[in-house]
């Protein structure tokens, strides 16, 4: 049902052919909700272009000499307009972000007033520059569907995680729908998304509407993953390399917030129940990463 089902795209370092542009307006005319998070990629306005879309990226470096994380190129976006993905979001931290330039789309964030784009690459504020306050994150409606569109991918990466408030705003995106899908089969490397918000694995022929899945890669995200028992830890296998990086947040988090009890008995028959193909070895290596990285964070605590 891709009414309601969010696809989620970072930063892709290739163009979309007109096929798999097609495929993806198809899925947004269906009631489909597409986010593109991006920066300074060649490859994104061309895609909202295909799909309708009236948003583009600026491409330029949006700085904040007064509002800022660290420093001018770490803004922060404290103009939050409500929507279900933005409650208790009153602001988001940015690193190395642009400007959504929105024509017709409706700004969700913006920056502050005293933000600038910065024209000239000059790193300072110099004649040309206009502050303002500048989107960060647009939304707008095509047929029965939604295009998101947010100027830093950034955002979803680890470090910038823990930042105010990146993961609430992150994670409603996924828990808004009942499904995401994570396409990096335009990108040059995993996404770090991957290793921050979600469990993973990579998924044969996803239909979602009509066949995204023959984009290319596509994961499916199952966003009950913080739900607090062993079947939601590995609902979703991924690959070890992968899985053994997963913050504990992750796979170890129940609706309370109280850590969940999991020890190798529980996940072993909980694998071999619900992943009764799985060999002796991937068996051993899955437990290992998951009671691991257990041990690791108990031990951090």
């Amino acid at each position: 049902n891709a009414t309601n089902t969010v696809a989620i795209i970072l930063a892709p370092t290739e163009p979309y052919s007109a096929t798999e542009s097609r495929r993806i307006r198809n899925f947004v005319e269906r009631g489909g909700t597409v986010v593109i998070a991006d920066d300074f990629g060649p490859h994104s306005n061309p895609l909202l272009a295909s799909i309708g879309a009236d948003a583009r990226f600026s491409r330029l470096q949006l700085r904040d000499e007064r509002e800022y994380y660290r420093g001018p190129s770490l803004p922060l976006a404290p103009n939050v307009t409500a929507a279900p993905y933005t409650q208790n979001v009153s602001q988001l931290t940015l690193n190395g972000a642009t400007a959504v330039e929105p024509g017709n789309a409706t700004p969700v964030v913006t920056s502050s007033e005293l933000a600038y784009l910065d024209r000239n690459a000059t790193g300072s504020l110099s004649a040309g520059d206009e502050l303002g306050a500048y989107p960060v994150v647009a939304s707008e409606s095509i047929e029965g569907g939604q295009v998101i569109t947010i100027s830093d991918p950034s955002i979803f990466i680890n470090s910038m995680l823990t930042q105010p408030d990146n993961h609430v705003f992150a994670t409603q995106l996924i828990d808004t729908h009942e499904r995401a899908i994570l396409d990096y089969s335009h990108a040059g490397a995993q996404p770090p998304l991957a290793r921050a918000l979600v469990l993973l694995r990579t998924s044969p022929l996803l239909q979602v509407g009509g066949g995204l899945a023959t984009l290319g890669v596509w994961l499916l995200i199952w966003r009950r993953v913080r739900e607090g028992t062993v079947s939601s830890a590995v609902e979703t296998l991924l690959p070890v390399r992968v899985l053994s990086l997963l913050p504990r947040w992750v796979w170890d988090r129940s609706k309370s917030g109280q850590s969940v009890e999991l020890d190798a008995d529980a996940l072993r028959s909980e694998l071999n129940e619900k992943y009764p193909d799985l060999d002796e070895p991937q068996l051993q290596q899955v437990m290992t990463a998951v009671l691991s990285e257990r041990s690791r964070d108990e031990h951090d605590e």
